[in-house]
């Protein structure tokens, strides 16, 4: 995980003319570090903050992580992958940080786009962002199904119960006056082929729990995305928001 996706997105909103602003959250020094380098050789200083920090529902304590040296985009929480086998490597002690804490003091205002990418940990992080939620601060928020299945499967995960984790996610999102929709992203990498006949691109509104919990229940594929878009009403913080504005022509138009 070298940041990838922050410095595309960063590298196109420059060509578009827009001055972006990113944190990205990566708490393994080896891909920290090489973020870093990324950031400064690209003269973004300022504009892409890296935080060596997991992100989480607080920031109390650390966590223990598992990963394979050269795959730092697979790491997650130990409990979630406690079967590691050959090669893989334990990281105890990293610190925790919330969104709550550490996005105000890095940017006052909206957060555009939440692009989640933590194996597992997607409801402790958006547990962790309740309050700028709950401020209608997060405009976007893009998560990957497979990777909140991690999390969802998670017997050790704080939520008795996968319909309850689910319940809650939902819950945190709807409660942040979001839309919530899953959109099927075009196979654009040739992983998916043949192994999903779903039409690609789609994205459908999800009107209740229950219709998130049965994506999670299904298989999925690399290209399958749970979305929300804040509701913009009258003085709403996202009312000026790039990532709202264009939503339908980043997601499709919702059936």
């Amino acid at each position: 995980h070298l940041g990838d996706c922050t410095l595309w997105a960063t590298a196109a909103l420059e060509a578009a003319g827009v001055q972006g602003f990113a944190a990205a959250y990566e708490p393994l020094p080896d891909a920290s570090d090489l973020f870093h380098q990324s950031v400064v050789a690209n003269k973004w200083d300022g504009r892409v903050v890296v935080v060596r920090k997991a992100l989480s529902s607080s920031v109390d304590g650390s966590a223990k992580l598992v990963y394979y040296p050269g795959r730092n985009g697979q790491a997650t929480l130990a409990r979630i992958h406690d079967h590691c086998g050959e090669g893989c490597v334990e990281r105890a002690g990293v610190p925790r940080v919330s969104l709550d804490a550490s996005w105000p003091a890095l940017r006052p205002g909206v957060m555009d786009i939440m692009k989640l990418s933590v194996n597992g940990e997607e409801l402790n992080t958006i547990r962790g962002a309740r309050a700028l939620l709950s401020r209608r601060q997060v405009c976007v928020v893009m998560m990957h199904v497979r990777k909140i299945q991690q999390g969802w499967r998670d017997p050790q995960g704080g939520t008795p119960g996968q319909e309850k984790y689910t319940a809650e996610l939902w819950q945190l999102l709807r409660g942040g006056d979001m839309d919530v929709a899953l959109h099927l992203d075009s196979d654009l990498t040739g992983q998916i082929g043949d192994e999903d006949p779903r039409p690609r691109p789609k994205t459908v509104a999800l009107n209740t729990a229950e219709e998130l919990n049965a994506i999670f229940e299904a298989p999925a594929f690399a290209h399958d995305y749970v979305v929300a878009r804040q509701k913009v009403r009258g003085n709403s913080p996202c009312s000026g928001s790039v990532a709202v504005k264009n939503y339908d022509l980043l997601f499709g138009s919702t059936v």
